[in-house]
């Protein structure tokens, strides 16, 4: 599905978001965006949100003290965000822009200490990939780090086959409940090299379908 599609049906259905990425992760996408603010954010660190859509990591990155500029190209999804931050009390904390990646040009260089993203770059074509990754070097300050969780393609067949056979039933459902769907990124890891960045950990889900990767801009180049 394309990402224009897939962006239309979100913003058609936006109050329904959370409830059908946590359906399809069975709970995986709430607990990884948990570890990933826990195991990068600090209090003081100005952070940018890649798609920040319905702002759950944006609030627990504003709780865990930083400050927190979020973007997203869907005014419905932000609209549930701004809800859910307001109801948080982190509203002094966070700033929400309606942009895609291409708006990350305007953004200043070396800014932010965080640039983090969970399931966006799936919905990302290739080009839109690496103009992100490229933008994301630029805006981080030297030292600073890139965090990104997202459906990843098992490498082996073996594991294609067993995590077809538990996702496409799980696909299914959540898209006659929710009207929501993700799809998996291949060669991730190698974009993030080509953008200069130096990978510190990779981690993979069970069936290898579910990619946890945290890379850093050299502190000097």
């Amino acid at each position: 599905m394309s990402s224009y599609v897939y962006m239309k049906i979100l913003e058609s259905q936006p109050e329904r978001y959370d409830r059908g990425i946590a359906l399809m992760s069975l709970g995986g996408a709430d607990r990884c965006k948990k570890k990933l603010v826990h195991e990068n954010v600090r209090p003081g660190f100005k952070v940018l949100e890649i798609g920040c859509g319905t702002g759950t990591m944006a609030i627990l990155a504003a709780l865990a003290g930083a400050e927190v500029l979020g973007f997203d190209v869907s005014d419905a999804m932000l609209e549930v965000a701004r809800g859910k931050i307001d109801d948080s009390g982190m509203s002094g904390r966070i700033r929400l822009e309606e942009t895609g990646v291409s708006g990350m040009d305007k953004l200043a260089d070396d800014s932010f200490d965080l640039v983090m993203s969970t399931l966006v770059f799936s919905e990302l074509s290739h080009d839109e990939r690496v103009y992100a990754l490229r933008h994301a070097y630029r805006v981080l300050r030297p030292g600073g780090r890139l965090a990104i969780a997202d459906e990843a393609r098992p490498e082996t067949l073996a594991r294609r086959l067993a995590h077809s056979a538990i996702r496409i039933p799980l696909l299914i459902a959540t898209f006659v409940l929710t009207q929501t769907t993700t799809r998996a990124v291949d060669g991730l890891s190698d974009l993030v090299l080509e953008a200069r960045f130096r990978i510190e950990s990779e981690e993979r889900s069970s069936l290898d379908s579910f990619l946890y990767l945290v890379a850093r801009k050299e502190e000097k180049e």
